[in-house]
């Protein structure tokens, strides 16, 4: 005999139908204590366990005004990240698939000739900017020697004027004693002409005319050579001016080859920085760049990864996937509503995510969130879909995961009392379901009660029922294949589950 059936022997035989007036004889006209006819139903312990039965509560909940709609969780595109090559060359795989990164974490490591030449095309830009600014160097000091220099005129130009008033000076006293010696040699002929004069005396006279001549002519080449002295130094004086602009011109052109130098350099880290993974400022600190012989790509957000699209060792081409990450944390829920449905819904109404019916993920924690609508319907089915983003994301949540999208279209409503629609069993012509007793949990009620309107999950129920109880789910039908709690004939229950025979209303 099934065990399940040898437990429930002794339910069947406290159910067991019999006589008017509230009480059965025993079976076989035996004497003893008769059986009382009773709505409840024994569920000891065992029972309980043997026949996996399970209880849920009774909601208050907005039926009427609740749509139900399949569907399943999904990635949004920002929970995704995928890994490339941007160079080719040989990889090194770092991870495994399914396993979690968190930000920084080494996913695979490239080694490519191709980096090789981006290193040589670097030195060079570096050797330009280098020599570029030892020029810059060269023409600051010539700058600065050519003001040195324009500092130096000044006090040789005071030099060469007092030179030269010196010389004028000169000039001016032998010009005198040019001109007294010449009128003391008319004095002279003079007064020989008078027979008065010496002839030693005029030779005397002529002589120092003759030196003061000489001299007079001397010091007029002296002052021409200091002339032509203070010339060249003032045309020195303005070529030094003019050397400055110059050196400056040249200074201005050798400062925007520096920079555009500066600009290719940081152009050619930022282009093999975006080819490793890096940042132009990791690659430049240290000059890092000369010393790296192979790159590693990390991960820049948390994840779990989900595909790995090579294995060490491979030659791999340029923009590859290596590694593909996934945010489990990061998960939105689509569901598949009738257009004729849009009518009740708009967006930012209050959306629920509850799992399947039956199995383990029956009594999960459903996720809260909000209901976005988006922009494309299916002409051809008349379907739309619906998104619901979740507030946060249920640990039973994962891509493809099946579940429904409760949406309440209509909050203002009161709430009426639910019991899910996997409690109510058909008996008969009647829908029941069993509840379980608040005086005693060792028993259940079994209840036929008028049923309201449903949402495919939970059914309206208007008597039998209230907030808190418990009824049953799993088990259910087996309670039902009982026969117990079963009225006979015509009667009623009364509340503390003892039979009544005779007309309903007595």
């Amino acid at each position: 005999m099934n065990k399940k059936w040898t437990l429930l022997l002794p339910v069947l035989l406290l159910a067991a139908c019999g006589g008017g007036g509230g009480e059965t004889p025993p079976a076989g006209g035996g004497e003893g204590e008769p059986v009382k006819i009773t709505n409840r139903i024994d569920i000891p312990h065992a029972v309980v366990q043997n026949l996996g039965i399970t209880f849920a509560r009774v909601e208050r909940r907005r039926v009427e005004q609740t749509l139900r709609v399949p569907g399943n969780f999904e990635s949004p595109p920002e929970a995704r990240r995928e890994y490339h090559t941007m160079l080719p060359g040989r990889v090194e795989v770092l991870v495994k698939q399914y396993q979690l990164v968190e930000p920084g974490t080494e996913l695979f490591r490239l080694e490519s000739p191709e980096w090789r030449r981006m290193q040589e095309s670097l030195a060079a830009t570096d050797v330009a900017i280098s020599t570029l600014q030892s020029d810059r160097t060269v023409l600051d000091a010539e700058r600065a020697a050519a003001v040195k220099a324009l500092e130096s005129f000044p006090p040789r130009i005071d030099a060469q004027r007092a030179l030269m008033d010196a010389s004028d000076d000169h000039l001016m006293r032998l010009g005198e004693a040019r001109d007294n010696w010449l009128e003391r040699v008319a004095q002279i002929e003079e007064l020989q002409k008078r027979g008065a004069g010496k002839a030693a005396e005029l030779a005397e006279a002529r002589a120092e005319l003759q030196n003061a001549l000489v001299g007079l002519a001397e010091e007029q080449e002296k002052r021409a050579e200091l002339a032509e002295q203070r010339a060249n130094l003032d045309a020195e004086k303005a070529a030094a001016e003019l050397a400055i602009p110059v050196i400056d011109s040249h200074i201005a052109a050798k400062d925007a080859q520096i920079v555009h130098a500066k600009d290719a350099m940081q152009r050619a880290l930022k282009s093999a920085a975006g080819a490793l993974g890096m940042t132009a400022r990791a690659l430049a600190e240290g000059d890092a760049w000369r010393t790296l012989e192979t790159f590693t790509i990390r991960a820049t957000a948390v994840g779990t990864v989900d595909h790995v699209h090579a294995s060490t060792g491979a030659w791999v081409e340029a923009n590859t996937e290596i590694i593909a990450t996934i945010d489990l944390t990061n998960l939105r829920f689509r569901g598949r509503a009738l257009q004729s449905d849009l009518g009740l819904l708009k967006e930012g109404l209050p959306a629920r995510v509850v799992p399947p019916q039956g199995g383990s993920l029956e009594d999960a924690t459903p996720a809260e969130g909000t209901l976005y609508i988006p922009v494309e319907a299916d002409p051809g089915e008349r379907m739309i879909d619906l998104l619901a983003v979740l507030q946060e994301v249920p640990g039973w949540a994962r891509p493809g995961v099946s579940g429904e999208l409760e949406v309440v279209w209509d909050s203002t409503s009161e709430p009426q009392l639910a019991i899910p629609n996997r409690a109510i069993v058909r008996d008969g012509l009647d829908h029941v379901f069993f509840v379980r007793d608040f005086k005693d949990d060792n028993k259940v009620i079994r209840t036929v009660s008028p049923l309201g309107i449903s949402d495919g999950r939970w059914t309206v129920v208007d008597t039998g029922v209230m907030e808190g109880s418990e009824v049953v789910i799993e088990g259910v039908y087996e309670l039902k294949l009982t026969g117990g709690g079963k009225p006979l004939g015509k009667g009623h229950f009364h509340a503390d589950g003892t039979w009544h025979a005779g007309a309903d209303h007595d």
